[in-house]
């Protein structure tokens, strides 16, 4: 089944703008330029121009972060409906609370706030206004941290230590915390403040600059709980740095009964799992003895990888059915299970052949491998979503959607994905499908993959896999010789068509590019790098994504599997993981036994995509070539 593809419309260039846009942008340019006179005679002439909000937030913030609680409150409520409430509320509390003009706060914030900052500043409001019940037990909540906290706490902290209500029981557990978050100096200075169990928390001191003394086993002997605290978090340290040493000695002070039930399994729960990870040979017997006892999905799945990681099938046959049920018919053990009965009788063949059989039918990995295995057809499952005439003519009752029509007309990108967001959140599955129907009728191609995911529109391939940038693509995939669906689906993954995407570590754009690597690329490319912000740019960032993902293909001889894997994790990684396997696996146990969940289920995304894109197309669609299929990795 071929599904039209659809080009992109990129933002309107200056001598597109309307006499509005045009107008709004003059406005702000004399905003910023304090220009008030030109500022007002442009803003008088927008009274009904949707984005007419944002200026007046420009204009007005820094007055209104000045006046009384019930007066600002009446003011910020202009903007309740835009992103801009948030902002403007952020800033007006942490000002507020800054020149404790609690009462202000409190009127802006009756509730308490999700930024730490603010939290403190909402429970020295409750204090100014006699709440002391309630502010003792906020401030309680916020102490009990492994890390410090701002300084604006700090007010709040001595008046709740004050009132008495520090006890030594809470020092000791905030000095637990602070050693499993290795914060030193913050246990140090705790450790001071300990009256009644100061030989205990020496002993805390000394595990922590030296978790191997607790091999002497006699300093912590005794069921008080005080000291199976030490023991816990001092093996969890020492876990870190010798495994097989914590792992001996949690059986030594397990026997003596040093632990609850309940800090016993938890402890267990963490050395198994870090034996899984670091897939420590020698502790494979305590781990496989455990594992049952356990309940534990999670470990049990751990555990499978390492049996694929060896291609063990024994280990493989003797953990799958510890499996919960629920977790069991995961199609990613369902296929394994299929893999395991391979006895060459008929009814097992003929299992094998069923289990394979209901797997093809579903469009995922697990099932486009079944398929694939099957020589059968590969279960796209497209199904347009219909649009609803009576809801369609509602579309524009939410002021929001004239904001973001606008917003995008003048390539305020970020803008106009956080007013896309917002409206969503206020609608039902209902009006979410039209907004994404009319997403797709635009080419809004990111709001529309945002679209689907809100409205849960799972089966609408147009709107989940389109086909952005498609020009910048056409121009990648022919300059560096890489299927273009291959660049696609790699950019659907990291971004979902977002331009401004960035991540955690600071990969930015639609192939998520660490500015490092790009600007590496760049000069193997002969290409001017210009900078981070460039990576904003699509062509810019499509341009230099592909041809990093074309030198990795050609790293790696042109497997797909090892290319993508490298281009989430680094190749170094992904040649040290071949160099541990060494060749005993096919592609399958090792996209399995990949260690990191990310990269592992990165790899079978951009794989799985490349099939949907190929379906979309009328064409035939490849999961594995030949050559990745016979590899032995």
């Amino acid at each position: 089944m071929a599904i039209m593809a659809i080009s992109v419309t990129w933002p309107a260039h200056s001598s597109d703008y309307t006499p509005e846009q045009q107008r709004y942008l003059d406005a702000r340019k004399a905003l910023d330029s304090n220009k008030t006179k030109t500022y007002k005679r442009l803003r008088s002439q927008l009274d009904d121009y949707p984005l007419a909000v944002y200026l007046d937030f420009h204009a007005n913030i820094d007055s209104i972060l000045t006046h009384k609680g019930e007066t600002a409150l009446k003011e910020l409520a202009r903007f309740e409906a835009t992103p801009l409430h948030n902002t403007a509320r952020y800033r007006y509390l942490k000002r507020a609370g800054s020149r404790k003009q609690w009462q202000d706060f409190l009127v802006i914030s009756p509730n308490r706030p999700n930024n730490v900052t603010l939290q403190c500043y909402f429970y020295r409001a409750q204090l100014s206004q006699g709440n002391e019940e309630k502010a003792f037990k906020g401030a309680k909540a916020l102490w009990l941290y492994g890390k410090s906290r701002p300084e604006e706490c700090d007010p709040l902290f001595k008046a709740w230590e004050k009132a008495g209500y520090r006890s030594q029981e809470l020092i000791w557990s905030r000095m637990l915390l602070s050693f499993n978050a290795n914060q030193y100096s913050l246990l140090k200075y705790l450790s001071k403040k300990v009256t009644t169990h100061k030989s205990e928390a020496k002993k805390l001191l000394t595990v922590y600059k030296d978790p191997r003394s607790l091999r002497h086993t006699k300093r912590y002997k005794g069921s008080a709980k005080i000291n199976a605290d030490i023991v816990d978090s001092g093996l969890r340290k020492l876990a870190r740095k010798d495994l097989n040493q914590a792992v001996k000695l949690y059986v030594t002070y397990q026997k003596a009964d040093r632990f609850s039930d309940y800090q016993g399994r938890k402890l267990s729960r963490y050395l198994i799992k870090r034996a899984i990870i670091k897939q420590e040979d020698k502790l494979k017997g305590f781990v496989d003895s455990m594992l049952p006892l356990l309940d534990s999905d999670d470990l049990i799945e751990a555990r499978l990888r390492w049996a694929l990681r060896e291609n063990d099938f024994v280990a493989v046959k003797t953990f799958l059915p510890l499996l919960t049920e629920q977790k069991s018919v995961n199609p990613r053990w369902l296929y394994w299970q299929s893999r395991l009965d391979t006895s060459g009788d008929t009814s097992s063949t003929k299992t094998v052949s069923t289990k394979l059989t209901q797997l093809s039918q579903l469009r995922n990995f697990y099932g486009f491998t079944a398929a694939n295995e099957l020589k059968t057809d590969f279960t796209l499952e497209h199904k347009d979503t219909l649009s609803d005439g009576v809801l369609r003519e509602k579309l524009h009752d939410d002021l929001g959607l004239s904001r973001v029509v606008e917003l995008l007309a003048i390539d305020k990108i970020i803008d106009a994905r956080s007013e896309w967001i917002q409206m969503l959140n206020r609608h039902g599955s209902a009006m979410q499908k039209e907004y994404a129907t009319l997403a797709l009728e635009k080419q809004w191609h990111s709001l529309g993959v945002q679209a689907s995911i809100q409205g849960k529109l799972w089966n609408d391939m147009t709107l989940r896999f389109p086909y952005a940038a498609d020009e910048a693509f056409i121009k990648a995939s022919k300059r560096q010789n890489v299927n273009i669906d291959e660049l696609r689906s790699i950019a659907r993954r990291e971004s979902a068509f977002y331009p401004y995407a960035t991540s955690g570590v600071g990969a930015r754009g639609l192939m998520q590019l660490m500015p490092a690597t790009a600007r590496e690329t760049a000069r193997k490319e002969g290409v001017k790098y210009k900078g981070q912000r460039s990576l904003y740019q699509a062509e810019t960032n499509i341009r230099l994504g592909s041809a990093y993902y074309a030198s990795l293909l050609k790293q790696f001889n042109n497997n797909r599997v090892l290319a993508t894997a490298a281009y989430n994790a680094g190749p170094h990684r992904v040649k040290g993981w071949l160099k541990q396997t060494e060749g005993k696996l096919d592609v399958m146990a090792f996209i399995e036994s990949i260690p990191f969940t990310e990269t592992r289920e990165y790899v079978q995304a951009v794989l799985s995509y490349r099939v949907i894109y190929q379906i979309k197309q009328g064409e035939s669609p490849e999961l594995f070539s030949a050559q990745e299929l016979n590899f032995k990795y």
